[in-house]
């Protein structure tokens, strides 16, 4: 019940019994898609919300199974160690974790962690497992850096994955808006008077994040007067100095865009470099609002949190497997003003 609203005032509303509702709303087979789609739209106009514990109890209740704890879902870690989801060098990464893991209590179900390569199992015995454990849902953190797409029994699970989206899989997929963060950051530093932004990425990100990072920035250029955009820069470390010194002297950006926050600025005031008084940056992945590097403030929290939501909302509906065509939910990132680039200019 939600709002005062029952399943008894949607069945007398619909002129069904309440058996019937409450087979439409878990999407059952056995009712017509025209009545289950008719009674979906009077529940949604009366402002009725499912319990998602109740919801779940009475599915295993109607299967005739007990039901011993609080519904599952499974958390999995894709990484390369049991730990790499929780203790992962990126804020933003461990936050989407800890946003999970609220978010299913939250919600009423139990969140449990499992790691997708323990003892070297292949994905086909992983799944056989979960489902043996009676998990319906499954949440995918980010994969591990140049890891293909896993391989699971995806018809057992309803599944949301913690990335962009993937190209050999139509999972639902949540994440930050890359494009739109750096597209936001080149427009920030527009309205502080830098001219010349230039990104530094690592040489996985174009592929990882499908080219979304530069995209903003190349965009921007276009859109915003005055703008010469550098080069972009691709490195296999964000400890290399060499290469970003080298290419600061030959592009001279007035204004660096990049997820390598402090370690390059440490690199530029290593090298003698002001910040902001001769150069600006900005951070793609801030750890949180009020961080004194300027730049994009993912929410890795509500990212986690969102992912969780979905999830849930397909459980709740029965739904399992892949669906034909892949949904992407992507979070827009908040600014950060912190103290790496010069103030607005007055107009």
């Amino acid at each position: 019940m939600s709002n005062g609203v029952t399943m008894k005032s949607i069945a007398v509303q619909a002129g069904v019994t309440q058996a019937t509702v409450s087979m439409s709303l878990a999407n059952n087979p056995r009712i017509p898609p025209v009545t289950r789609e008719r009674i979906r739209a009077i529940a949604q106009k009366l402002g009725y919300q499912p319990n998602p514990y109740v919801s779940t109890l009475m599915r295993i209740r109607r299967a005739g199974k007990p039901l011993r704890d609080k519904p599952a879902l499974a958390l999995v870690c894709a990484m390369g160690a049991d730990d790499g989801w929780r203790n992962h060098p990126a804020t933003t990464i461990r936050q989407m974790r800890e946003g999970a893991l609220e978010r299913a209590t939250l919600r009423g179900y139990r969140a449990q962690e499992f790691w997708l390569h323990r003892d070297g199992m292949s994905n086909e015995r992983f799944s056989e497992i979960l489902h043996a454990r009676g998990i319906q849902g499954l949440l995918l953190s980010p994969l591990g850096e140049g890891d293909p797409a896993p391989a699971l029994r995806w018809d057992y699970f309803a599944s949301v994955s913690l990335s962009v989206p993937l190209p050999s899989l139509t999972v639902t997929t949540v994440c930050n808006d890359h494009y739109f963060s750096s597209l936001q950051a080149v427009r920030e530093c527009h309205r502080r008077g830098y001219r010349r932004p230039g990104i530094i990425l690592l040489r996985i990100h174009p592929n990882r994040f499908q080219g979304r990072w530069q995209a903003g920035v190349l965009v921007a250029g276009q859109m915003l007067s005055g703008l010469t955009v550098a080069d972009p820069l691709y490195i296999d470390d964000f400890n290399a100095a060499a290469p970003i010194l080298a290419w600061l002297k030959k592009q001279k950006p007035d204004v660096i865009i990049s997820p390598g926050g402090p370690l390059l600025n440490d690199i530029l005031t290593r090298a003698g470099w002001k910040i902001p008084g001769d150069i600006g940056t900005v951070w793609l992945a801030c750890p949180n609002l009020g961080h004194p590097v300027s730049g994009i403030w993912q929410n890795g929290r509500m990212i986690g949190a969102l992912a969780v939501d979905t999830l849930v909302s397909q459980v709740e509906r029965n739904e399992r497997g892949l669906p034909e065509q892949a949904t992407t939910l992507m979070v827009e990132g908040r600014w950060n003003e912190g103290r790496t680039l010069r103030p607005v200019l007055a107009k």
